[in-house]
């Protein structure tokens, strides 16, 4: 069965009602202080379990409330327990870049295998990385295609792919190849962490359709100077796919003014009602975890199959 946190019960739901399996029976409370409770109201003896949970804002909550309904689990003896996660916590903080730092991407990995999971599935992670720190399977679904499809049925006409920062241009070589597109990239210099002094461009977008592809939107910041920076330049409609919408501090107003035409994101992250603004679609990541959940689940039923033949 599929046990599901706060943070993105929805997608929980719906994978549950793909996958076939029933949403499994939990509690979830605080104390006055802050302090979380949970109670796992199922019989889990034996069986194979996934837990979802999005650790996103605010993510020290989430990920506390994932570990205890892991921990929870665990001391009920089931078979496996597979963490999904949409969306990771401290998924930027992969590498040490100044003496002094902590690599919280691996330590959350720590912290997961401690509570007691088995197997983590991933969507877009920041980098394959991440992969590395798991010492228990660990797989990371690629959310593209659903983007692919997107643009695609959408037929635009004279279209180019942006990657938002060299380093994703391979990514969006491989997006644009599905499309048949040229992809060209934006060479940003930051400032800070979250503020971008200067833009530049790799190629000429006068005329043209221009999709720009990124597995997250945070503040904003980069993607609406890029539209600003991409129109500018002559470029004619500007469409954004992005897998996590973050959307924290001004996100909302940034891409309320961005001359963007529509922006593409997943359920990967739950979003209210006032985030969802008129030129934002949501496409679900249910379809591609529903995949690898009803593969692990006909992986125990074939097992449980063979031991029982073996037996008689």
């Amino acid at each position: 069965m599929i046990f599901s946190g706060n943070s993105n019960l929805s997608l929980a739901k719906v994978l549950a009602k793909k996958t076939g399996l029933r949403l499994g029976k939990i509690l979830i409370e605080k104390f006055s202080d802050g302090e979380i409770y949970v109670q796992v109201q199922e019989n889990v003896k034996g069986k194979k379990v996934f837990v979802l949970q999005s650790l996103n804002c605010p993510a020290d909550e989430n990920l506390m409330e994932l570990l205890i309904i892991i921990d929870a689990l665990k001391e009920m003896a089931p078979e496996k327990i597979t963490a999904i996660l949409p969306f990771y916590a401290y998924r930027r903080q992969e590498k040490k870049l100044k003496q002094g730092e902590s690599i919280t991407a691996r330590l959350v990995a720590k912290l997961l295998e401690t509570a007691g999971v088995d197997a983590v599935i991933l969507v877009d992670i920041h980098s394959d990385k991440i992969l590395d720190f798991f010492r228990v399977p660990a797989k990371n679904i690629e959310a593209t295609d659903l983007f692919v499809e997107y643009f695609r049925q959408l037929k635009l006409k004279n279209a180019m792919v942006v990657a938002p920062d060299k380093g994703a241009l391979e990514d969006a070589k491989r997006f644009a190849e599905k499309l048949n597109l040229e992809a060209i990239f934006i060479t940003k210099k930051r400032r800070t962490h979250d503020q971008v002094e200067s833009m530049t461009l790799s190629g000429d977008v006068k005329g043209k359709n221009i999709i720009i592809i990124d597995d997250e939107i945070d503040t904003a910041g980069t993607i609406s100077r890029a539209a600003e920076l991409l129109k500018s330049r002559g470029a004619k409609n500007i469409y954004v796919g992005c897998t996590h919408a973050v959307f924290s501090g001004p996100a909302m107003v940034r891409l309320k003014k961005a001359p963007i035409k529509k922006i593409i994101t997943t359920d990967t992250i739950s979003l209210p009602l006032e985030k969802r603004i008129k030129k934002l679609s949501v496409v679900s990541v249910s379809s591609k975890l529903a995949e690898f959940v009803a593969n692990g689940v006909c992986n125990v039923m074939e097992d449980a199959r063979l031991k029982q033949a073996k037996n008689s």
